[in-house]
């Protein structure tokens, strides 16, 4: 659905908030949703990181979300070039860590505990 804000802008919200009323929409949740977190396993990373308080490299995050280690240290990547994620190289490899924005980290856990089913078993 588009939404009209006025004076000539829109936003797209998702279907699922079509008859909510407006003052229980968080719009500025919605944009952060929209812009950063495109695919599943960004928001399993995310939701994730936003539960785990240190570092962890991607294969163990691999097979936590039981994805493959490739696609899951490629979206690590990804998340860090967005800025939502802290990476360190070590000896053995890139470990990753969420941001201290602490923002960033209650944005996360209330859109994940709304909209998403890891969130109870992660966090």
């Amino acid at each position: 659905m588009i939404l009209s804000l006025g004076m000539g802008e829109s936003s797209y919200v998702p279907d699922a908030l079509i008859g909510v009323p407006q003052d229980q929409v968080e719009f500025d949740l919605i944009a952060f949703s929209q812009c950063y977190a495109h695919e599943r396993i960004e928001w399993d990373a995310l939701v994730f990181f936003a539960g785990y308080d240190g570092w962890c490299s991607p294969g163990a995050l691999a097979a936590t979300l039981a994805q493959p280690p490739g696609y899951v240290a490629k979206t690590l990547l990804q998340l860090a070039g967005k800025g939502l994620l802290v990476e360190s190289i070590l000896v053995t490899g890139p470990v990753y860590r969420l941001t201290d924005d602490r923002r960033l980290r209650r944005a996360v856990i209330r859109i994940g505990a709304d909209f998403h089913p890891l969130t109870e078993t992660v966090l």
